[in-house]
């Protein structure tokens, strides 16, 4: 019987935690040789009220000596007071502290483009043809100096 014949393809829309990690060590090993090794895992940042209910957070991953965020979401109502600025802080120099040397994140152009911006994340890419004339715009910033 052939390999192929051997296997089977399975769609889930239920997270796997476990697999999802299994499939990131191996590519991690497969990256390896061509990108060196470096430290990768999860970094996330959430924010709480004093009885634990989640008010925001950032969802990410760091790994070949970059941060990549993936989601970050805080309360309307908590906008525009430097909480948003402090959870970024928080994830960057945590990020830092695991190696990184860059930062990336996808935004939609009716999110917080300008947040970034602000916080020294310069526009590196666009994507057009989300719905209402929406883009997805790619940002990227170094977290220490290059040499």
């Amino acid at each position: 019987m052939s390999l192929v014949a051997d296997l089977k393809i399975e769609v889930t829309r239920t997270a796997e935690p476990e697999l999802r990690g299994l499939i990131a060590c191996r590519l991690q090993e497969y990256n390896a040789p061509f990108l060196g090794d470096h430290p990768f895992g999860t970094l996330d940042v959430f924010v709480r009220r004093v009885d634990g209910e989640l008010a925001g957070g950032l969802v990410g991953e760091f790994a070949f000596g970059w941060l990549s965020i993936h989601v970050f979401w805080l309360e309307e109502r908590l906008r525009g007071m430097g909480i948003g600025t402090a959870v970024l802080n928080a994830a960057e120099a945590e990020a830092i502290g695991q190696g990184c040397r860059f930062a990336i994140v996808e935004t939609m152009s009716f999110q917080a483009p300008g947040f970034y911006e602000k916080r020294g994340y310069v526009r590196v890419g666009v994507v057009d043809g989300y719905p209402g004339g929406s883009r997805k715009i790619f940002m990227r910033k170094a977290l220490r100096p290059e040499h």
